[in-house]
């Protein structure tokens, strides 16, 4: 299957869109590569079979398994074809299993979320968070977000106290709504930030791509797509812009991602805070090894994409049980 067939594949199956006959043609590449067991027949929901063919691949593919992980490779230099079908089929068949002590607020979905804290609960640290529809968010330090009790049905509405940047998951169906005062942001699919701290119930809404259409008071203040961004205040009327240079306005998300000389202690110290993970060390590793990654990482990155580069980077390797990540040597 062409490496490109295969992308596109993966991502409707991990987007729960594939139809029958895409699933047959995604079964029929998996069992192309050969050694796999008559029983049970394979379906993409099997996790257990699901992983033995994994390990089949990765045996095939040179690749050296983790017991007790599921990932450990990626970003380093190998046979370029290679690298790629297995970066996509790790992406997208293994997302990070980690969990999380809350009650999800929705119906639970095929793969782990990891909820906003309590509505009132403001986060102390820039907050990682997957939400039950896949969409990311980025919660910065000081604010606070709300999930709707009916989130993931008819809409998807969540409530916004102080700034965060939303990767929302494209869903026509359901509508992605966020509220800050009252300030509505329409969304179906499109990364954008929102920060509500400013005078004056000051909402700022900066769009990197999609479009969204915001309103207040039911009317419709202004459609935005990429690169553009509008400043609603109070009694004043709002008129959309477009930025030269976006950077400065999502710089913050990065920031505890720019490692220079830090050591793998504080490196997981910040990731522990960020995704809610707990970390556990071989006794063989050196925590404070020291690395420098200063221009690798954007701010939307999952837990699994940092370590894969600080890791090879150190010579490590890690591996994921719950929500406990263990740093082991190689």
């Amino acid at each position: 299957m062409e490496q490109e067939k295969l992308h596109q594949l993966l991502e409707k199956y991990h987007a729960g869109q594939c139809s029958e006959a895409e699933l047959e043609a995604l079964q029929q590449w998996y069992e192309s590569l050969g050694g796999a067991p008559e029983a049970p027949h394979w379906k993409v929901t099997e996790d257990a079979y699901l992983g033995d063919q994994y390990a089949i691949f990765q045996q095939r593919a040179g690749l050296k398994p983790v017991a007790g992980g599921r990932r450990s490779w990626k970003w380093v230099a190998a046979a370029a074809a290679v690298v790629a079908v297995s970066c996509l089929l790790a992406r997208y068949f293994y997302p990070l299993p980690v969990t999380n002590t809350r009650q999800p607020v929705a119906t639970a979905t095929s793969h782990q979320t990891l909820l906003p804290p309590a509505p009132d609960e403001a986060v102390s640290y820039d907050r990682h968070l997957v939400l039950p529809d896949s969409s990311v968010v980025l919660l910065r330090a000081g604010s606070t977000l709300e999930l709707s009790d009916s989130f993931n049905q008819a809409t998807r509405l969540v409530i916004l106290k102080g700034e965060a940047y939303f990767d929302v998951r494209h869903n026509a169906r359901q509508p992605f709504i966020v509220r800050c005062a009252n300030v509505y942001t329409y969304v179906l699919g499109t990364a954008f930030n929102i920060n509500t701290a400013g005078k004056d119930r000051q909402v700022t809404i900066t769009v990197t791509s999609g479009k969204v259409r915001v309103e207040r008071e039911n009317k419709i203040m202004a459609v935005l797509t990429k690169n553009q961004e509008l400043i609603c205040r109070d009694h004043q009327p709002a008129i959309p812009a477009t930025l030269e240079n976006i950077a400065p306005k999502v710089e913050w998300m990065a920031k505890d991602l720019l490692f220079n000389e830090t050591s793998l202690e504080i490196i997981c110290q910040r990731l522990s805070a960020r995704y809610q993970v707990n970390f556990t060390f071989e006794r063989q590793v050196n925590k404070e090894k020291r690395v420098t990654i200063t221009d690798a990482f954007y701010g939307t990155e999952s837990l699994n994409d940092i370590l894969d580069i600080v890791c090879t980077t150190l010579g490590y390797t890690y591996s994921v049980t719950g929500n406990t990540v263990t740093i082991t040597t190689l």
